[in-house]
This record gives structure tokens, C-alpha cells and sequence, in this order.
């Protein structure tokens, strides 16, 4: 397992990204609304940098997401459950997400590969930029999700009680 240093100072860096993207974004709208209705000459590369970013944007957050377990849920069955029923459960949909995962990953590079040899049309990069964000959110995705069945099993095979799920937990 790795070091929790290390992995803090993993998930530091992506939120930094992250931090980043967003305020790239957010700049180069308000470049292209102050261009488009202040001076009347929009930039024409604007949008598609902010479209880059915010699918960018997106993917990270959405694996931050997985870790913390703040996607939406339905947990009315498994809260009447008793714990240990709940972390089997929790165990066994955690197992499927992370199947789908990898096949997102795998599909997903072969996605970013094709789309490699397409250039944007505003700022000129393969597209492969844009449509990469799928199988790395579907790998970040996946490592995050491990991280969490681990700690669920050593709290299952401890005989241990479910950690409370909450977007301050941080497993990565």
C-alpha cells in the first residue's frame, strides 16, 4: 500500500489541476464575453479552450466524486440493512462500478487514439486531448474506488463498522 503522504500529495496535485482548469476556464469566458459584446471581435478560440477544460474539469471531479462518495445513490435498502449486510452490499456495487470502469478505460483509449489523428478546428490539437479525459477519469476512477474496497474490506473482515461516508473523507 502506498504511503498516505504520498497519496495526499497525489490528490493535492489533482486538485491543484483542477483549481487550475477552473480558473483557466472561467478566464477565457471572460475574455470571450468582454471580446464578443465590449470591443464587438470575439476570439474564435475561446470556447473550444474552455470546452477543453471544462470536460477536463469534469473528469477529475468526478473521480474526486467516487472517492468521496457524493454521486447520487439510492441507500433506502441498504440502510435498513444491518452494517455488515451494508458493507457486502457496498462491496459487491463497488465491484460492478469497477468493471465498468475498466471497460470505460479500455474503450476509452481506443477512442482517444482514433481521435488522435482529428485536429481541432480553433486551436489546433488532436481531439485526442479532449476525449483522453475518459480513460483517465475511468483509471483515477478505478485507483479511487480500489482505495475505498480495501478500507471496506478491512472493516468487514475486522468485524468492524462501516466508515461514515462524507465528502471531508479523504481515501487518496
Amino acid at each position: 500500500m502506498a504511503n498516505p503522504s504520498r497519496r495526499q500529495s497525489i490528490a493535492r496535485i489533482e486538485e491543484t489541476l483542477a483549481a487550475g482548469l477552473l480558473v483557466f476556464a472561467f478566464a477565457v469566458i471572460a475574455l470571450q464575453i468582454i471580446t464578443r459584446f465590449i470591443l464587438g471581435d470575439p476570439l474564435f478560440w475561446t470556447e473550444e479552450a474552455a470546452r477543453y477544460a471544462f470536460v477536463w474539469l469534469v473528469a477529475l471531479g468526478a473521480a474526486e466524486g467516487i472517492t468521496s462518495r457524493t454521486h447520487i445513490t439510492m441507500d433506502i435498502v441498504p440502510m435498513m440493512l444491518p452494517e455488515r449486510a451494508q458493507l457486502v452490499l457496498r462491496l459487491i456495487l463497488d465491484g460492478l462500478v469497477l468493471g465498468a470502469l475498466l471497460i470505460l478505460v479500455y474503450y476509452g483509449i481506443f477512442g482517444a487514439i482514433r481521435a488522435h489523428k482529428v485536429m481541432s478546428i480553433a486551436i489546433g490539437v488532436p481531439e485526442s486531448w479532449l476525449y483522453g479525459a475518459l480513460p483517465v477519469f475511468g483509471m483515477l476512477a478505478a485507483i479511487r474506488i480500489m482505495l475505498v474496497m480495501a478500507r471496506d474490506t478491512r472493516a468487514l473482515l475486522s468485524g468492524g463498522h462501516p466508515v461514515a461516508d462524507a465528502p471531508s473523507e479523504r481515501y487518496l
